[in-house]
């Protein structure tokens, strides 16, 4: 069974580059455009893992994670937030609320899917 990835980016470009790349590997894309979106479609769509820019329009990255993160249906959902904000604090705080892993844009397809892949086994 393929596992199901929400990409949460409201970049047309990101969107188009990631959704091609994971579903090259196999693996199935659904995509909400800010944080709000994400928080409805994460309990319908029921992803196996979120990737998560942080600034967006009407809910940013970090609120996102935290409602995800504080709801018992969504908390164990793991999240690699994916940010061209790469502070020190940004970080840190995606980390404190509950992030698996960070990535700084750009990044290469090929370090995504590693990681991605990485942190689909150890919810194995």
């Amino acid at each position: 069974m393929k596992k199901k990835i929400l990409l949460v980016e409201d970049e047309k470009n990101i969107v188009l580059g990631v959704t091609i790349c994971l579903r090259s590997a196999g693996l199935d894309v659904t995509v909400a455009e800010d944080g709000a979106d994400a928080l409805r479609k994460l309990e319908t769509d029921k992803p196996n893992l979120v990737l998560l820019d942080l600034v967006m329009p009407k809910l940013n990255g970090l609120d996102a994670l935290q409602a995800m993160k504080e709801n018992e249906a969504t908390r164990d959902i793991p999240v690699i937030v994916l940010s061209a904000r790469a502070q020190e604090e940004d970080i840190q705080r995606a980390m404190e609320l509950g992030a698996a892993d960070y990535m700084a844009k750009p990044f290469r397809p090929d370090e995504l899917l590693a990681v991605i892949r990485q942190v689909l086994a150890e919810g194995v």
